[in-house]
């Protein structure tokens, strides 16, 4: 039989009671310790085979996206499945980053990122920071930086807060602080 990319492998996926309701919790990655119960909200860690709530999430806010957990799709040829999802609010609105996982052969699995806002979508992948990056006030749009040896320019620069999370999340959702966004 074929497994189709929607399909969890079945060494990676996880299921197990949400400490806080009982609904089940399901993780699909082995390198995703967090998700949201889909149910009662509750942000669960897991650690070995026991998960412990750990706060809340707010209701996502109905953006209307297209999007959803369990979409699936292919970028540059790589199948991935949307299993998270984070939702901010900057001064012009809101947008979402998608946790997207990917299958990249011999059912190994990596993270990235599908950003949307206003019917534009955005892959991309965590990189490692070779070098510091300049304080959040010293940047500005237009203005060229170079990081890990590559220049860049500015193209925006706007204060965000994260105000919502649903599913399978890589690193524990910071729903407390706001924080700086530049592209």
């Amino acid at each position: 039989r074929r497994r189709m990319a929607t399909e969890p492998s079945p060494q990676r996926a996880y299921r197990a009671a949400c400490p806080n309701c009982g609904a089940p919790v399901e993780f699909r990655s082995a390198a995703a310790p967090f998700a949201v119960c889909s149910f009662c909200r509750s942000t669960v860690v897991r650690a070995g085979d026991q998960l412990r709530k750990i706060g809340e999430s707010a209701e996502v806010f109905d953006d209307h996206t297209p999007l959803q957990l369990g979409v699936a799709g292919k970028y540059q040829g790589a199948p991935f499945t949307l299993v998270g999802r984070l939702q901010y609010r900057y001064a012009d609105g809101t947008w979402n980053e998608w946790h997207a996982l990917f299958e990249s052969g011999a059912d190994a699995q990596k993270s990235g990122w599908l950003s949307e806002d206003n019917g534009r979508y955005v892959v991309a992948f965590d990189a490692p920071l070779t070098t510091p990056l300049p304080p959040p006030e010293q940047l500005r749009p237009g203005a060229p930086i170079t990081v890990n040896g590559q220049s860049w320019t500015v193209g925006s620069v706007v204060a965000a807060k994260l105000i919502a999370a649903e599913g399978e999340l890589p690193k524990r959702p910071n729903l407390e602080h706001g924080f700086v966004v530049a592209d």
